[in-house]
């Protein structure tokens, strides 16, 4: 008998798993962005707080930290700083006053009005050479697996 090749269990390879893969890609372009972020003075954490609220203004803590994918305490830790900074502005519900929604201050989307490029030029540059309808499956495929797990999207 003999010994599996490199990098298989069980006659499986590593570079079989999607999940894998997802993860070294989305690492890659993690990495791009936050180099052409520090650049200009922000974390990639400050990007993905930024954008969550772009997207969806009045997010609670906890729907920020599940959207950003960030844990909960080092999102209470990134939005004191972007408040401090001006960015980020903090509102308290209307029935509860312990609820907290957040929303970007004109300086935040200013902010992240300048971020947006780098985050485009990057999301171009994997999808490059990609079809609308190969973009269609993909995202479908992405949509679905998502389901199976359970992760929700914000409304």
């Amino acid at each position: 008998m003999t010994a599996p090749r490199a990098g298989r269990v069980n006659n499986l390879h590593l570079d079989d798993l999607l999940p894998y893969l997802m993860n070294r890609l989305t690492a890659r372009m993690n990495q791009n962005l936050a180099e052409d972020l520090r650049k200009r003075g922000f974390t990639f954490q400050d990007w993905r707080v930024l954008a969550v609220l772009a997207a969806h203004e009045g997010a609670s803590l906890t729907q920020l930290a599940e959207a950003a994918v960030i844990p909960q305490p080092s999102v209470s830790r990134l939005v004191a700083n972007l408040a401090r900074r001006g960015l980020v502005a903090r509102k308290s519900g209307t029935r509860d006053s312990r609820l907290v929604h957040l929303f970007l201050t004109s300086k935040g989307r200013e902010i992240y009005t300048r971020m947006l490029p780098l985050a485009i030029a990057e999301y171009r540059a994997a999808m490059k050479g990609f079809r609308p309808r190969e973009y269609g499956q993909l995202r479908g495929a992405l949509l679905r697996m998502m389901q199976n797990r359970k992760v929700r999207l914000l409304p």
